[in-house]
């Protein structure tokens, strides 16, 4: 249809209907779902509806936009927590990463982990059987201490003070030797559990699967 020439008024009325048609393709429509389940259309959204969830269709039907509902303050604080611990857990994943290929490049082999093991297990012994002769000579000590200080009292004596000091002194260090000998033997209880969680944890990450 040529517009050029003709009755003024005819060209007006073509060129009106040329620009409806894409005025109204040009127009929004919204649509939502109501608490009952009913899908509604709008040109124009009602207000309590624009923090709820809807969809913006173009005028041929097309979804130009679909707007989620505005969360309130509290699933907002849960979704960040959320997206917090995801972090964390993706953080310690990588760290964990991290750490077993620096284990198996300093262990290759479980050789490798016997033998600190052994090393481990080397010193402790080796302290154990120190301090074992140590409280050997502090009991011979102690009975010796004792031993006299029951022959001042068969005499009917008063003990001295400097042997009545000795014999405390040397119950003492019984006492602190001992414990010390316990903490050696769970030094060692350790050093075992230790050594089986490495091994178990170095067949895990040779294991093709």
């Amino acid at each position: 249809m040529s517009l050029a020439g003709g009755d003024p008024m005819k060209r007006m009325l073509a060129l009106l209907l040329l620009v409806v048609p894409l005025t109204a393709a040009a127009q929004s429509v919204y649509r939502w779902v109501d608490e009952d389940g009913n899908v509604h259309y709008s040109q124009a959204l009602p207000p309590e509806q624009a923090r709820g969830a809807h969809d913006r269709l173009t005028g041929s039907g097309l979804v130009a936009e679909s707007i989620d509902r505005v969360r309130t303050d509290e699933e907002r604080a849960q979704l960040e927590e959320l997206e917090r611990q995801q972090a964390e857990e993706t953080e310690r994943q990588r760290l964990r990463a991290q750490q077993d290929r620096l284990f198996l490049a300093s262990f290759p082999t479980e050789q490798d982990l016997e033998r600190i093991a052994q090393a481990q297990r080397e010193t402790i012994e080796s302290e154990h059987e120190s301090i074992k002769q140590l409280i050997e000579q502090t009991r011979s000590r102690f009975s010796t201490n004792v031993e006299q200080a029951a022959e001042y009292e068969r005499r009917g004596e008063a003990v001295p003070a400097y042997l009545q000091q000795q014999v405390a002194n040397a119950r003492t260090r019984l006492l602190e030797l001992n414990r010390q000998l316990g903490d050696l033997e769970q030094r060692l209880a350790e050093v075992e559990a230790e050594h089986a969680a490495n091994v178990e944890r170095h067949r895990r990450l040779r294991s093709p699967g």
